[in-house]
């Protein structure tokens, strides 16, 4: 043959037929295997022989033999193949494509959505996510989302309503201010500060529930207008706050913050995926929805840990 080389690339059909055929060491099986007639491989062959100027096989008895040559392209071309059908297993579904406004509760924002958020666009890499925080009573009605998360009686009225999780409450603060404090009985919460969201109503319910209730001054402490300040606060240790099993899921689990007693008590709110009619068949919004219930899902089902 020529020596000289032309440096076109062969073919993606002829790389596929020589891959087989230095795999199955027979025309006949890699015809086979690629549903092709004996001739269409050996036409392909003979390209690709032609293209490279180099001899790649030698017939023997009823199948073939690599030549030293053959054999070190075979290795290259199979890694190449790998890592074509690779990228093409990874490539995301085309439909998934546009951009998706999502609201959501600050809480659940910042301590659920936020530090998984990553997943879903290495799932979803062609939706352009938007995320928003809703304030509390705000309507499910705007226009300009797609989808809502909310913490709420689940009495939406002509949208789609599903139940995420319905949390339980009990307190919970930092593993510093636990030992600080020397905190073992709802009555030893006389010696901590209480972080309240808006009112003292969480406080009141759970001290009610609790088994041998303890006299303790829940008007006194901080309150704050917004729950992820009650949080910086307790996971800063600054006190005690009324946390939930949901927004707190992973700074209990990872220790961030630590739950003094086992009494808790469920609460008369859930958090709730509000869809607009009009939106359930859309693609994005079905991707967000089934992924925030898996997220949902298996962070429920992870054991916390109590103090």
């Amino acid at each position: 043959m020529s020596q000289q080389r032309n440096y076109h690339l062969p073919s993606l059909q002829a790389l596929r037929a020589f891959e087989a055929l230095a795999r199955l060491g027979s025309l006949t099986e890699a015809a086979d295997y690629l549903s092709l007639t004996r001739s269409a491989i050996s036409h392909q062959l003979r390209l690709l022989e032609s293209q490279l100027n180099i001899r790649l096989y030698e017939r023997h008895g009823r199948g073939v033999i690599l030549t030293p040559a053959g054999q070190l392209y075979a290795g290259e071309v199979r890694e190449v193949l790998q890592s074509l059908e690779r990228i093409h297993a990874n490539l995301p579904d085309q439909e998934y494509n546009g951009h998706l406004n999502v609201c959501l509760p600050p809480g659940f924002a910042a301590s659920v959505v936020s530090r998984h958020i990553n997943d879903f666009y290495r799932a979803y890499p062609t939706i352009r996510l938007h995320l928003s925080t809703n304030r509390e009573n705000e309507t499910v009605n705007q226009p300009h989302f797609d989808l809502f998360v909310v913490f709420s009686d689940g009495i939406h009225t002509d949208q789609n309503v599903e139940l995420l999780a319905k949390p339980t409450y009990h307190p919970v603060c930092s593993p510093m201010l636990l030992n600080e404090l020397n905190i073992t009985h709802p009555r030893d919460l006389e010696r901590a500060t209480l972080l309240h969201l808006h009112d003292m109503h969480d406080w009141q319910l759970w001290l009610a529930g609790c088994t041998g209730k303890s006299q303790v001054n829940v008007e006194s402490g901080l309150y704050f207008s917004n729950v992820l300040l009650v949080l910086q606060a307790a996971l800063s240790g600054q006190g005690i706050a009324m946390g939930d099993d949901v927004v707190c899921g992973d700074s209990l689990r990872q220790g961030q913050l630590v739950r003094p007693f086992n009494e808790k008590i469920p609460s008369d709110r859930a958090y709730y995926l509000v869809t607009p009619h009009s939106r359930l068949e859309d693609p994005n919004v079905k991707a967000f929805s089934d992924w925030v219930k898996k997220l949902l899902e298996g962070l429920l089902n992870t054991s916390t840990v109590t103090g």
